[in-house]
């Protein structure tokens, strides 16, 4: 049975706008409440409802956990220290789906398993140490050092790498383990590549019911110390060096470190959204926009006020060669000045009706303590023409390139593409150099749902060409080795 919670304030608390929820729900919404045509001029109503949607998956996947993908008893934040294990963060990793060789993955609720070559914790850490980091990347297993298909990682102002992971509810691993409808009793699972041909379309959420559909969470952290600990959902976790260049394994490993969140993508395929939701959320320390850079506030990604996009200082890939990147977190190097090129609307951090100070009232009301209040939704992108093709067989980008939005969509019916609002959409702590920052060429990849829509099948497919409903998670899938301990083979890039 699935568990639900409420906490229910006063509506007087938010000046009685009805847009404004006074609740927190430990129900993960399947999709937006129906919204009108979007005709442009409508275009703060229709926002607003996928923002509040948008803070409810937050909400829900940070509750507190039962059986695993399922939230338990207790409150978000309504713990000693104000934070709390997390519903997403038992979900599937990636790395435990697409395993080497196109090994089957472990059943469903498996503990991500720690590798044997990470050192023993300290023995009053042992309870609390839940995760392992593969990744300096917001990108795949087969790209731990590039930064979301780019070669650099992103370092905080300690000089520290930010680590990635990424993870998928239990409809899209199902989904994987079932894969493409065909002959009946035989299942040809999406884990093997040679089972990835068309049509890949995994099951949308429908409104107000249980089937909530596929949604993939890909999270950014950072270490940090005890002292900023009451500010950061945290975990202690190990992280992986660079695979053996050699052999294509990981076989080293450090830690146990204190790793605090600063970014996390909710991406959730909806009946309303069949090209996904696209919701970022990001810690309120990590940067500053251009208009704050010289507030005085003391930031994770930005440290020096003479650093601004006019000359060009921020935003800025690291220097120097590849090579030196091997993920050894007793490296220190330059920071990364990140600006927020694309500032947060400002109606969303309205005092009064924000929908980003709502919800952290909210939290403070639950726990004057508690860290999520100190997350906020950067935007939500959606389609204004969600269009009839439950999944476009082909997406692609026309010219000219510095259109983000300016990608269309092939099907039966003509599609002209979904148009996705806002056109523009990046977390800076995880898609940092594809900013819209004053002569980034790179900028025109800043569209979640632009970007995804290039998303392929594995490179072992039958056809490789083949597209893969806007989850580039499939691109993983491992070819079929008989060798006992296949090393991961690398994506090539697209």
């Amino acid at each position: 049975m699935k568990l639900c919670a409420l906490v229910v304030l006063p509506a007087f608390l938010f000046g009685q706008l009805p847009p404004n929820p006074t609740k927190l729900s430990s129900a993960m919404p399947a999709d937006a409440p129906p919204v009108p045509k979007f005709d442009g001029g409508n275009f703060i109503d229709v926002q607003r409802k996928f923002d509040i949607f948008a803070w409810q998956e937050f909400v829900a996947a940070n509750w507190p956990p039962g059986q695993p993908g399922q939230p338990g008893p207790g409150t978000i934040g309504n713990f000693p220290g104000g934070d709390n294990p997390t519903v997403w963060e038992t979900y599937m990793a990636d790395s435990q789906v697409f395993q080497p060789g196109a090994k089957p993955p472990s059943p469903w609720g498996t503990p991500q398993p720690i590798p044997s070559f990470c050192p023993a914790p300290p023995p009053a850490l042992k309870a609390q140490v839940r995760k392992v980091f593969a990744l300096v990347a917001k990108s795949d297993l087969q790209d731990e050092f590039l930064e979301a298909f780019t070669p650099y990682p992103l370092f905080d102002v300690n000089g520290n790498y930010t680590r990635y992971e990424i993870r998928m509810n239990q409809a899209e691993f199902n989904q994987i383990l079932a894969g493409t409808p065909g002959t009946p009793g035989i299942v040809r699972p999406w884990y093997n590549p040679a089972n990835q041909i068309a049509p890949i379309v995994f099951p949308a959420g429908v409104y107000n019911t249980n089937q909530i559909g596929a949604m993939e969470f890909k999270a950014a952290w950072r270490p940090i110390t005890d002292a900023e600990k009451p500010r950061y959902h945290s975990s202690y976790s190990y992280v992986t060096y660079a695979p053996d260049p050699k052999t294509g394994m990981n076989t080293k490993c450090a830690g146990p470190y204190l790793m605090g969140l600063v970014g996390l993508h909710i991406a959730h395929k909806t009946t309303s959204a069949p090209q996904w939701v696209w919701a970022t959320f990001e810690h309120v320390d990590n940067d500053p926009d251009a208009q704050s850079t010289g507030s005085g506030k003391k930031y994770s990604y930005y440290n020096n006020p003479k650093c601004t996009f006019s000359p060009a200082c921020a935003d800025l890939p690291p220097s120097g060669s590849t090579t030196q990147w091997d993920g050894d977190p007793t490296k220190k190097f330059p920071p990364v000045q990140v600006i927020r090129a694309t500032p947060i609307p400002s109606a969303k951090n309205d005092p009064k009706t924000g929908i980003n100070p709502v919800f952290q009232q909210l939290l403070r009301a639950v726990n004057p303590a508690s860290v999520w209040q100190y997350y906020q939704l950067v935007d939500t992108q959606w389609p204004q023409r969600p269009g009839t093709v439950q999944n476009p067989n082909q997406c692609y980008h026309t010219t000219p390139l510095s259109t983000p939005i300016n990608f269309a969509c092939s099907g039966p019916k003509g599609d002209q593409g979904p148009g996705p609002v806002p056109g523009q959409l990046t977390n800076t702590t995880a898609e940092t150099y594809f900013q819209a920052a004053p002569g980034n060429k790179q900028a025109y990849m800043g569209s979640c749902m632009g970007c995804h829509s290039n998303a392929t099948v594995a490179s072992g497919a039958p056809n490789p060409n083949v597209y893969s409903d806007f989850s580039f998670l499939m691109g993983e899938a491992q070819p079929v080795s008989k060798a006992p301990n296949p090393p991961r083979v690398r994506r090539k890039k697209p």
